[in-house]
């Protein structure tokens, strides 16, 4: 995942969105809507469609319920039901000022699916505009060295969007070039990174500040940053998001389902077996320390971080 921008004011030269203006009489509206939506589902577990349906209107929300949607549907029986706690489905905090919702769905037994986990968070921010972050992760277990599929949107005002569309390497690539034949050259992801950033004249690569994060994507990762410029600059990125972007992610999830969830369970000796299960706990460490753990408080209440983060963390290091 990438590393959320900072809800607390670093310099302009560390963040990489700008922040938007004050909040509009719909955002403050949204903002009512979110208060009692929060205080009315302590206590029931509500739908992911429910949950965005409370969040101010984004393309790109749109845009990830479609793909977890389709997921959800091709993958089926493969998925276990959600049973994360109805204060982690919904939360936000006491202010109202940032609400977010977050499902696991656990592979089933005998199944190359470890879990499929959705994260939608939404904080505005003290001196106005809001910061939008949507992420939709599907990791295979040891049946299968396939890689696993990430899919995040991180947006920080109404005319630009940091994207990370990839699948993602479960094996150190060099060392394993059948590896990148296999899932990367053979199933033409490539030329889906092309569409996007060759295509887009608005899009450029986004390059994370973490070397170590920048590491574990796939050479076809789709990372961008996608900058519409303020005149008329919202519409042009709610048609890329509609347009450009969702096609590529709808096709990215169809090679995974295809060539990664869908591969039959590898012959592999049981110590290669450990040694894949425990590069992809390690990966997940790495990705809770530098993304989650350390900006989910910046966002909401140190309680209602800690539990999240908690439950997230069951679901990545299989507990």
């Amino acid at each position: 995942m990438l590393p959320a921008p900072s809800t607390r004011g670093p310099s302009a030269s560390s963040r990489p969105l700008r922040l938007g203006s004050r909040m509009s009489p719909p955002a403050a509206a949204a903002r009512r809507r979110m208060t009692v939506s929060a205080a009315a589902s302590a206590s029931s577990r509500i739908s992911r469609e429910d949950a965005v349906a409370r969040m101010p209107p984004l393309a790109h929300r749109e845009v990830m319920l479609a793909v977890a949607g389709e997921a959800e549907e091709r993958l089926g029986a493969r998925l276990l039901p959600s049973e994360v706690p109805a204060d982690v489905a919904w939360f936000g905090n006491a202010a109202g000022d940032a609400v977010g919702s977050v499902d696991v769905r656990r592979g089933a037994p005998g199944s190359s699916i470890a879990f499929m986990l959705e994260a939608w968070f939404h904080r505005e921010l003290p001196g106005g505009g809001a910061i939008d972050i949507t992420a939709l992760i599907v990791n295979l277990n040891g049946a299968t060295d396939a890689p696993h599929f990430v899919m995040e949107f991180i947006q920080g005002n109404p005319t630009s969007l940091i994207v990370l569309l990839d699948l993602l390497p479960r094996r150190d690539l060099p060392p394993h070039p059948s590896y990148i034949d296999r899932y990367y050259a053979a199933t033409g992801l490539d030329a889906r990174r092309r569409s996007v950033l060759e295509r887009v004249p608005q899009a450029r690569p986004y390059v994370s500040p973490s070397l170590l994060i920048r590491s574990l994507w796939s050479p076809t990762a789709v990372v961008a940053d996608v900058q519409c410029g303020e005149q008329g600059g919202a519409a042009i990125l709610e048609g890329i998001v509609r347009g450009q972007l969702a096609s590529a992610a709808m096709d990215v999830l169809g090679v995974w389902l295809e060539h990664c969830a869908g591969a039959p369970e590898m012959e592999m000796e049981t110590a290669g077996r450990e040694r894949l299960v425990g590069r992809d706990r390690k990966v997940a460490a790495t990705e809770l320390e530098l993304n989650l753990a350390a900006n989910l408080p910046r966002m909401f209440a140190a309680d209602v971080s800690d539990r999240v983060v908690a439950e997230i963390r069951k679901a990545f290091m299989g507990s």
